[in-house]
């Protein structure tokens, strides 16, 4: 299968999100796009409902700009200096569209590691950590306990992430999504 060069991914990105707002229009019609034209065409079954499209991906130039005018969201990188400059750059890009950067939500994917203490996040990352430093595994999944992780999501909240997107990387059993619980209860 062949895989395309990053600025014709980008391309069929933008057609792609184009093409599913057109078929996610209610009635039976042509569209005729920037990007795409459609015969009339319907597109069954219909959401029930506004489908939000999250353009996720980090690269300031074209990811962003494609974000800023076609997405409902951005989902940008947790750690708060990638952060911060990645929704400084996307919200320039929404003021150069004419959109208000309020109207493009801040999403994250987070794989955190989540013990029970201290030493209990440890041991989660030493079974985790294959060949990488253990300190820089412990740091990329900003491992920690589940108090640890509420102030790492208010200080995200702090800075517009809106949704945060949980991966857990060593979720095995139901106990290990029970140590997200008190997580989850800080933001309910």
């Amino acid at each position: 299968m062949p895989f395309p060069a990053a600025a014709d991914r980008l391309d069929q990105l933008e057609s792609a999100i184009e093409t599913l707002r057109a078929l996610w229009q209610p009635g039976t019609r042509a569209y005729r796009g920037e990007r795409v034209s459609l015969p009339e065409t319907t597109c069954y079954p219909r959401p029930a409902s506004r489908i939000p499209i999250i353009v996720g991906g980090g690269g300031e130039k074209r990811t962003l700009q494609i974000a800023a005018t076609l997405g409902d969201g951005c989902n940008l990188p947790s750690d708060a200096a990638t952060l911060d400059r990645k929704v400084a750059v996307l919200r320039q890009h929404c003021l150069e569209a004419g959109r208000d950067p309020a109207q493009v939500e801040i999403t994250v994917l987070d794989v955190p590691v989540i013990g029970r203490d201290r030493e209990h996040a440890g041991s989660i990352v030493e079974r985790l950590r294959g060949r990488t430093a253990a300190a820089a595994f412990a740091q990329r999944h900003h491992a920690g306990t589940p108090g640890d992780h509420i102030g790492r999501y208010r200080m995200l909240a702090e800075r517009g992430v809106t949704t945060v997107f949980i991966s857990l990387p060593d979720l095995e059993s139901p106990d290990d999504v029970l140590r997200l619980a008190p997580v989850a209860a800080a933001f309910a």
